[in-house]
């Protein structure tokens, strides 16, 4: 019995993400969100989906995937039946070699996997590079989105000092300067579980590094490209956002007249965790009445 514990504890700070993550799944589990395969453009692509009531798909950001948003998935499911995928390369999808990973790639993805799962229109929420994906689909296929939540979106150009490294770090203070960028907790990680991050992360850095080249290049960019986007938008962005700037939020509702901004006062990036109190009850009340006329 002894041994038996000093193995699990020694286990647990070793790899203290792996005892995180079984939490998370269970947890998932519990509310009811089950994951599943699909073949989109000849590739695997894994999601989540659970609940029930008119369709909500969410689109997460760069070096993220679908699972790091089961904070918020209860109150969604409440009333939507939730879909959310892993893009392609990230979370427990396909990682083909010869991908460019750009957000063109990624549009296309989901696109396909509403086709897939067979949506044929949907509420889409996307955040960070998610909310670019998000708000590409809806530039080129607007009969698709019913209304559409970006969070702290890419999409738009601006001024950044971010690299394609910026989001695969390979050491300590790396990853350290990366998590500062999105949260003011980042100093509140022990060492332990940096260390654990690192580890993790080198396996999918490539996929990563190629996403960020491609938004980095700016081919993908939409600005004056969103004249078919006239579906609801919703908006929500933290002030204190250091990776899109909040500055961005106001000429994307330039862009999209039609939006409702949701200011997170003193949030960061990762406002849709971090700031949940606000920004889950915004978005809920935004999407309830796309929700109601769907059950009418």
């Amino acid at each position: 019995m002894v041994v038996t514990i000093c193995v699990a504890v020694a286990f647990a700070y070793l790899r203290p993400l792996s005892v995180v993550f079984a939490i998370r799944d269970v947890y998932l589990r519990a509310i009811g969100m089950r994951g599943n395969d699909v073949r989109v453009g000849g590739h695997r692509i894994h999601y989540l989906a659970g609940g029930k009531g008119p369709p909500l798909l969410v689109v997460h950001g760069v070096a993220s995937r679908a699972d790091d948003g089961a904070p918020i998935y209860r109150e969604l499911m409440r009333k939507h039946r939730v879909y959310a995928l892993d893009l392609l390369g990230y979370g427990d999808s396909e990682r083909p070699r010869d991908s460019d990973y750009s957000v063109t790639t990624q549009a296309e993805i989901v696109r396909g996997f509403m086709d897939a799962v067979g949506l044929r229109e949907t509420d889409v929420m996307g955040m960070s590079m998610g909310g670019w994906v998000a708000l590409k689909v809806a530039a080129e296929h607007p009969e698709r989105v019913r209304r559409l939540v970006l969070v702290s979106s890419g999409g738009l150009q601006f001024d950044t000092t971010l690299t394609p490294t910026s989001f695969s770090p390979t050491t300590l203070d790396e990853l350290r300067a990366t998590l500062a960028m999105q949260t003011d907790r980042a100093s509140l990680i022990p060492t332990f579980v940096l260390r654990d991050f690192l580890w993790r992360s080198k396996e999918k850095a490539w996929v990563v590094r190629r996403s960020m080249a491609s938004m980095l290049e700016g081919r993908d960019m939409l600005d004056g490209k969103l004249q078919r986007v006239t579906m609801p938008v919703l908006l929500a962005w933290g002030t204190k956002d250091r990776i899109v700037p909040y500055s961005v939020s106001a000429r994307m509702k330039e862009e999209l007249p039609q939006a409702e901004l949701v200011t997170l006062e003193g949030c960061g990036h990762l406002a849709i965790i971090e700031c949940r109190a606000h920004a889950v009850p915004a978005i809920e009340r935004f999407l309830w009445s796309a929700a109601a006329e769907y059950s009418r």
